[in-house]
Formats: C-alpha cells, sequence, structure tokens
C-alpha cells in the first residue's frame, strides 16, 4: 500500500507533496515538521495513495 503526504489548506484545498510506501516514514515526515512548529493556516496529514 502507498501513503500520501498531503497538505491541506485553511480553504479546504489539498496538494500530495509526496508518496512513501510505508507508512511509519510517512508519519515519521509529518513529525518532523511540526517539530519546527504548527502553521497556523495548513495542515499535514498521510492518507493512502488513490489507486487510479
Amino acid at each position: 500500500m502507498f501513503w500520501e503526504l498531503c497538505i491541506q489548506y485553511a480553504n479546504g484545498s489539498e496538494q500530495v507533496l509526496k508518496v512513501f510506501k510505508d507508512l511509519e516514514a510517512a508519519l515519521n515526515c509529518v513529525d518532523r515538521i511540526y517539530a519546527e512548529g504548527y502553521p497556523m493556516h495548513i495542515a499535514y496529514m498521510v492518507r493512502p495513495a488513490c489507486s487510479a
């Protein structure tokens, strides 16, 4: 299974930043981003990749 690291903006739009094969690696990436501080108008999230 593949996992997408996404950024979600305050207006609800989303953008895929990177795709991971390992969920743990994706979650660690989010942890590293948030370790630098929490942005006010965006959120980072991990979700299963869409299989198209």
